[in-house]
Formats: C-alpha cells, structure tokens, sequence
C-alpha cells in the first residue's frame, strides 16, 4: 500500500532532494509562490506551509521583496553528504522550531455543534486532511461576542486559514474585514455579512423557500404564514422568505404581510407578554382572518416547536394545519408527525469551503458557490381543511 504523504511535504522533499543532489545551489533562486503552487498543483497556503518549514531548516531564506534563495548551509549539506543529510538538516531544524511554526490548521468557527455541525466539520477534516492540514473546531454558541473573540484569537495565533458560519449577517464586519486586510485565508458558510464581498459557500435558500411553498400550493393552500425567529438574523432568512413570495406570486396568490410571522416581533408585543415562544407564535398565526392552513417555518427547530405545541392545543396536524421546516436534521422523520422539509447537503457546504478557504488568494476573491437543496416531503403537510 502507497504511503500517504501530506502535499507540502511533497514540496519539502523535492527542494531537499535537489539542493542534496546539486541542482539548486547556494544563491539560487526558487520559484514563486503561484509558480510553485500551479507546478505540483497545491493551493497558496500549502507552498507558503512548505517554504516555512524550509526555511526553518535553513536551507532556504525568503528575501523581503527579492525572493527566496538557497543558503550556503544547504550548499554546505550538499557538499558534504547526499539526500539523507538534507533531509535530516529539515527533520531536525522543523523539530527544533516545531514551538514557534505555525501548524498547518484550518479552524472552523460555528455558532452550535449538533447534527449538521458535524457533517459540516467531517466535510471540512476530509478535504484539509487530503491536503496536508489539521482542523480546530470552535463553537460560537449564537453570540456575536463570543464569535469575535474566537476569530481574533485564531487570527492572532496564526492559523493558515478560517471557515465561520456566522452568527449574523449583520454583525462582526470589523473582524471579518480585518481577515481580508491582513491576507488571512477566510470563508463564509450559509450566510454572508452584509457589506462584505467574501468567500461564500451557501444552499440555495431562495430556491429552497420556494420549492416548500409551492409544495403546499400543489396541495391546495392558498394561506400561508412564514414562521421565523429573527427577520435580521441572517441574509439566509430572507432569502428562503423571498422564494416563498416568489411561489406565491407565480401561483397568483398576493403575500399578505400578516403572514409574516416573526418571533423577534412579538417579544416586543403586550398581546404575547409572558408567552413561550411556540405558544405566541401559534396564537399570532391563529389570530390572523382567515388563518392560514399552512406554515412554512424558517427551520427544523422552529417547525418542530410550532408542531408539538399545535398538537398539545388539540390542533391535528397536517389535517387542520400542514408545517414544513428546512435543514432536515435526523430527529425530523421520528416526530409524532414526521415533517416534510429540505434537506441541505452540510456534508459538501464542508468540503466545498475547505477548498475554497485552502484555494489561492485570486480562487477565492468574490467566489460565491452556490448548492442544490432536496424536498423531502413526509406526513406533516397535507390538502388543507375543507371550507
């Protein structure tokens, strides 16, 4: 069986190889970063991995503004033995300087760490480990305070790049930015920051949101609410709420602004003071004339919530009440009534941002790589009740 040898230690041996043997000598300049990069076809982050390393070893020295040139020591290992002493010259200086070289880790920062967390991070360790690199997780725990002291720390200790899910679109621009003014490799998953052109990898959420309401219009509704926690939570939101419009306007049917349902709102109403979430957000839905027989909620938790406490009121769902929820966590099929969602593909939104965050700096400008979602429809939406 082939051995598997991580891509910038590739490098590492072939620069070894050649200064040992004779054809790179003392003064001889290598080849640029994007040069190196497109020759054994690694990403930026892996050369720049590979030329530390070497030049801890001594055998390289990198020359502000000039290049990077082979050192009289290596020249000096050449002449006085082969391959192996060259080798051992890198063993023994990497070993030496392991303390204060930066570990090749890519750290991803997400605000919980339950299901999709973990496809999402299986997706990001198996392409970072196909190149060479080590990953943190960080859970932000949905506190933008929380997610600015982690991205600083990760900044301040070096890591070669950073992959967030973050807690808002529209908090934290500082810090983001400031990765992009200091050259820190980032990338954004399922949402972006408002005002930033970043690295994005995202499910198509307008797509998604319309595919859920067209379902339910298929089946015969013709009110539908839109159930969400935050109406500026996240770019993400609107747009499964814009794809929900979108299908309503196609099937001829005005969204009416009631039908927007939104939790953060109600906290702020004397009509729901005191009342747990799912109960307010079950009495607005009630209180609109006439109510709606369908609900699509911003996601699976929200979904689940409105569901069981329907249930709990004596409100059979989906016979009085068809819900859709989005993400289709595991727990979704096991539910007293098992709920038709969308299923987004965390494992590749992983992979896809390991690339994209391990890319070159010219790969990632601006890029936006947007996926397909899957309708998965179960025993929780139905044709609505009779008139």
């Amino acid at each position: 069986m082939k051995e598997y040898k991580p891509r910038y230690r590739i490098i590492i041996d072939a620069y070894t190889e050649r200064i040992a043997n004779g054809e790179l000598r003392a003064g001889d300049k290598l080849p640029t970063g994007p040069e190196i990069a497109e020759q054994f076809g690694v990403s930026a982050i892996t050369v720049t991995h590979a030329m530390r390393e070497l030049e801890a070893s001594g055998l390289i020295k990198r020359i502000k503004k000039k290049g990077t040139f082979v050192t009289e020591r290596a020249q000096a290992s050449a002449a006085a033995g082969a391959t192996s002493e060259a080798a051992a010259a890198v063993t023994e200086a990497t070993a030496a300087s392991a303390k204060t070289l930066p570990i090749p880790v890519i750290s991803l920062v997400m605000p919980f760490s339950e299901t999709i967390g973990y496809e999402i991070f299986r997706g990001v360790e198996e392409e970072c480990a196909a190149q060479g690199f080590y990953v943190t997780f960080h859970n932000s725990k949905y506190d933008d305070d929380v997610e600015r002291g982690i991205i600083r720390k990760l900044a301040k200790d070096g890591v070669s790049g950073i992959i967030v899910y973050p807690v808002s679109s529209y908090k934290n621009i500082d810090v983001f930015s400031r990765l992009a003014i200091e050259g820190i490799p980032f990338t954004l998953i399922d949402r972006n920051i408002e005002g930033l052109d970043a690295p994005l990898v995202v499910s198509n959420n307008a797509e998604a949101g319309r595919s859920l309401a067209s379902h339910l219009i298929g089946l015969g509704h013709r009110r539908l609410a839109f159930v969400c926690q935050s109406w500026k939570e996240a770019v993400s939101v609107s747009d499964r709420y814009k794809g929900y419009c979108n299908a309503l306007i196609e099937a001829g049917i005005p969204p009416e602004p009631d039908w927007l349902v939104n939790w953060e709102e109600l906290q702020t109403d004397p009509a729901y003071a005191g009342s747990s979430q799912y109960d307010a957000l079950l009495d607005r839905l009630l209180s609109i004339s006439p109510a709606p027989t369908a609900a699509v909620a911003v996601n699976d938790y929200t979904a689940t919530g409105l569901l069981k406490t329907a249930l709990q009121r004596g409100i059979a769902v989906p016979e009085q009440l068809s819900i859709t929820g989005f993400d289709n966590h595991s727990f979704t099929e096991h539910l007293e009534v098992p709920l038709t969602t969308v299923e987004q593909n965390f494992y590749r939104i992983g992979r896809e941002a390991a690339k994209l965050v391990l890319a070159p700096a010219e790969e990632r400008s601006g890029a936006k790589l947007i996926l397909g979602t899957t309708l998965v429809v179960r025993q929780s939406t139905s044709q609505p009740p009779s008139p």
